[in-house]
Parts: structure tokens; C-alpha cells; sequence
């Protein structure tokens, strides 16, 4: 294999900053070099690739949910290869991405220190975290990590799908909102005070419709600073949604769960993704009081986020995880009637991803049959808003027509 020239940016072993241009067949081979000459936390790169924003630092970039996903399959296919852990990662490192070839640097590097690629990975908690790691050391001390990395990059990809599908749904119903918005507030500030003044100069009556068009339009100029500044807070207040209490966000929680449409769409997202969090830990082989917790952590509802939690320490106490889901109100009952079956049938893994399957269907059906009418309803709302504005704007004008009719 040919050389290849690196340059690189470390620290040296008094910890400061250091950089320079280093000679080695492979990306793993100049890791070594330069770790026998004290540099830590290496960042390389060819001189001939431009160096990216997030190299000019020493600390590995954070990875996007495709490319830890696509880290993880590709690292499982290597290591049900046979294939040892530092050669893989040193396989990886040859890859195009630069994001990777800098995360399989750092990681090979600690490996070859004397670290279990979990201890490697847990000293890059901006890439993995904590459920991630915990499921790669139950892997390691089952012996099946190419299995465990396949579940987690097939849960990545299913979490990153499901915030996909949301956004797409949600996406088009605002724009119409917003367009609404926008034309309402220009018709009102800029179109109908040049109505208003004509009206004005004519001294003709207006017709209701009219007058209540005028009076919004006046309310709205003479409060602009009163409205811009409800509207920074009211923008401000959903910012910080999630900064509220712990008491405020579940009465919020409880309010949308109570809805008749976003209540389901909310318990069948919260629902999904707890099914599917639970038997992925629970088929690397982690205990069920400890798998409770992390699937607690992908419940985004903090009515779900609660009594998930309330589950460890009744499971704990000796009752069955069905008795306790049927004792918390957010669980629907087919999920725990599956539940109770997967226990009773000792196939608790293999149901609890047929609920997660079932409520993301249920959830796919209600998005097909919800946005079709909401689009339409919007728009229709739309149309009524700016056509009754126009309307009310050019009604005296016709009335105006009439005097001149014999």
C-alpha cells in the first residue's frame, strides 16, 4: 500500500495544542505513530480534501441519526465476519465520511490503550449515549455485539423514521396556516386603510361586514407594538416548552392527551416507542428493571415519561409489568393485554414488538386519514378568511353602482 500524507492537530502529553504533517499507509497506522510520540486525541486528514468546520477542534463531531445508524450496520456486518473489533473500526476509517473516519480514530485509539470498545465509546458521550452504551456491554458480555449493533442501528433508523413521518404531516397544515396569516395581516395593515379613506371621502354608509373589517384593521395598526411583542412571547413561551417545570409540562401533556385526534396521535407515538425501546433492551439481555428506565427516556409525553417510570419500582416490588401498565391510565389495554400474554408466554420480547409494530401502523392509518381532511379545512378556512376580507372591502363600491341604476 502507498504512503499517505496526514496532516494532524493533538495535544501533546503537557496537553498543549500541537499539529504537523505525518507519513502512513492507513488512517490507523498514523493514529499509532502519533500515539507513540505522546499526541492525544489526534485529528487527521488528507491535505488534498478540504478540512471541514468540525475538525479544527480535537473533539470528535457529533454524528446525525443516519450516520450513527449507518456506523452501527456496517460495524455489525464486519464483526459477524469474524473480523476483530480494531481491525473493523480500522475498516470503517478508510470511509469517505469524514465524521466517521474521525469517531473510528479516536475509538481504535483507545482500544489499543487497553479499552473494551464500550469504555472507547463511552468517552464519546456526544455520539453515544447512554441507552446505546448500555446495550453494546450487555453485548459484549454476551458475546453478540453484531446482533446488538443491528437492533441499535435498526432502532436508530426506526426513531429517526417515526420524527420523520411527524414533521412531513405536520409541515404542510402549518404552511397553509401560515399563508393564511400573512395574507389576513397584509390585507388588513396595508389594503383596507386605502378602502377605508376612499370610503371616508365619499361619505357613504359601509355595511356591517364592512365596519368590522375596518375596526380589525384599525386595532391591528394601532396595536402593532402590543401585537409584535405578544407575539415574541407567545413564540418565546413554546421555545421554552420544554424548560418548564416537571408540573406544567404534565398538565400540558394531559391537556393533549384528552384531545380527541392529537390525544391518539400523541399515545400512539409515546406507545410505539416504548414497545419497540423495551424489547430491543430486553433482547441484548438486559434485565427488565433496567430496561424500564431508558424506554421511559424515549417516551416524549411526560404523562408516558412518568408512569414508565412507576413501572421499575412496582416490577421491582414482585408485580407482573402488565398488573402494573393496567394500574397506570395512559397504557391502552391491547397493549397490555399483549403484554400479559408475552409473560405468560415467556414471549415478552417478540409481542412487545408486535405492539410497537401495531400502534406505528395505527399511527401511519390515522396520519393518511387525518391530513386529508385537515388540508382541505384549512384551505377552506383560508378561503372563507381573504374572501370575506375582500368581499367586505368592495360591497360599497357595488353599493355605490346601485346609484346609478335607474
Amino acid at each position: 500500500m502507498n504512503q499517505r500524507v496526514y496532516q494532524w492537530r493533538g495535544k501533546d502529553s503537557l496537553g498543549l495544542p500541537q499539529r504537523g504533517k505525518i507519513e502512513a499507509r492507513s488512517l490507523d497506522q498514523a493514529t499509532s505513530f502519533l500515539a507513540a510520540k505522546g499526541i492525544s486525541a489526534p485529528t487527521l486528514y488528507e491535505p488534498a480534501a478540504s478540512l471541514p468546520w468540525y475538525a479544527i477542534s480535537t473533539a470528535t463531531p457529533k454524528l446525525s441519526a443516519p450516520e450513527l445508524a449507518y456506523f452501527s450496520r456496517q460495524l455489525a456486518a464486519l464483526l459477524a465476519a469474524d473480523i476483530s473489533v480494531t481491525d473493523a473500526l480500522a475498516t470503517l476509517g478508510e470511509s469517505d465520511r469524514a465524521k466517521i473516519r474521525l469517531l473510528m480514530s479516536a475509538l481504535v485509539q483507545k482500544i489499543n490503550g487497553g479499552e473494551s470498545l464500550s469504555q472507547a465509546m463511552a468517552a464519546q458521550p456526544q455520539v453515544f449515549d447512554s441507552f446505546y452504551l448500555t446495550l453494546i456491554r450487555a453485548g459484549e458480555a454476551a458475546a453478540n455485539l453484531p446482533v446488538v449493533l443491528t437492533r441499535l442501528a435498526a432502532e436508530v433508523e426506526r426513531k429517526t423514521q417515526l420524527a420523520r413521518k411527524v414533521r412531513q404531516a405536520l409541515m404542510q397544515p402549518m404552511l397553509i396556516l401560515l399563508t393564511a396569516l400573512i395574507a389576513v395581516t397584509f390585507l388588513l395593515l396595508f389594503v383596507m386603510p386605502q378602502f377605508d379613506a376612499l370610503y371616508a371621502q365619499q361619505g357613504q354608509d359601509m355595511p356591517q361586514i364592512t365596519r368590522w373589517v375596518v375596526d380589525a384593521s384599525k386595532a391591528l395598526t394601532q396595536s402593532g407594538g402590543h401585537l409584535t411583542l405578544m407575539t415574541i412571547v407567545v413564540i418565546s413561551l413554546l421555545a421554552a416548552l420544554k424548560y418548564l417545570g416537571g408540573q406544567t409540562r404534565m398538565h400540558l401533556h394531559q391537556l393533549l392527551l384528552s384531545l380527541p385526534l392529537l390525544g391518539r396521535w400523541s399515545r400512539d407515538t409515546n406507545t410505539a416507542a416504548l414497545c419497540h425501546t423495551l424489547a430491543t433492551t430486553l433482547s441484548a439481555g438486559i434485565p427488565l428493571t433496567q430496561a424500564l428506565p431508558y424506554a421511559a427516556q424515549t417516551c416524549r409525553n411526560e404523562v408516558f415519561r412518568r408512569a414508565t417510570r412507576q413501572l421499575t419500582g412496582q416490577v421491582e416490588s414482585g408485580h407482573r409489568l402488565w398488573a402494573a401498565m393496567r394500574e397506570a391510565a395512559c397504557f391502552p389495554p391491547a397493549m397490555v393485554r399483549l403484554v400479559r400474554l408475552g409473560e405468560e408466554t415467556g414471549r415478552l420480547e417478540a409481542l412487545l414488538t408486535q405492539a410497537g409494530l401495531q400502534y406505528e401502523d395505527s399511527l401511519a392509518h390515522l396520519q393518511s386519514n387525518l391530513l386529508p381532511m385537515i388540508e382541505p379545512s384549512l384551505m377552506l378556512l383560508m378561503g372563507c378568511l381573504v374572501g370575506g376580507i375582500i368581499l367586505a372591502m368592495y360591497l360599497p363600491i357595488f353599493s355605490m353602482g346601485d346609484l346609478f341604476l335607474p
